[in-house]
Order: C-alpha cells, then sequence, then structure tokens
C-alpha cells in the first residue's frame, strides 16, 4: 500500500476531496489531508481563487511545505 498526501483544490478541502481521501484509506492506504485553507470552503473556482489571491500563492505553497515536512502543528496528519 501507499503512503500519499492530498492536496485539496481551490475550493478547499470539500467534502469530496474528503470522500475520496477515505476511498483510499478504505482500499489501506495512508492518506494526509493537510487543509492549506484553515477551514475556508467554496462552491465555485472562482471565489476560491479570490482567495488564494489575498492569501497569496505563495503563502499556500508554503503551508503545503510545512504540511509535507510535518513542521506545523496546525496540520496534523490524519489517518
Amino acid at each position: 500500500m501507499a503512503e500519499v498526501m492530498l492536496f485539496h483544490h481551490a475550493q478547499g478541502l470539500t467534502p469530496g476531496v474528503v470522500e475520496f481521501a477515505d476511498r483510499l484509506r478504505r482500499s489501506g492506504h495512508i492518506v494526509h489531508t493537510p487543509d492549506l485553507f484553515d477551514g475556508h470552503t467554496f462552491d465555485d473556482l472562482e471565489n476560491g481563487m479570490r482567495f488564494v489571491e489575498q492569501l497569496g500563492f505563495g503563502e499556500v505553497i508554503e503551508r503545503g511545505e510545512r504540511a509535507a515536512h510535518g513542521r506545523d502543528p496546525r496540520w496534523p496528519f490524519p489517518q
């Protein structure tokens, strides 16, 4: 089995992303799903991208890097 870090799309950590991760987990994989938007989700890509622009694309990348390296306790690695 694989260990996967699944990053969400511009709409955030939506129920669909969580369900996909859960399906992979039920297949025996370890899946980490860091929430790079601190709980914010969006109904469409335009609003999600506006949030990314406000936050800063570099900040989103840094959050992903911290999550991948386990350096930020706000993004635990749920199993």
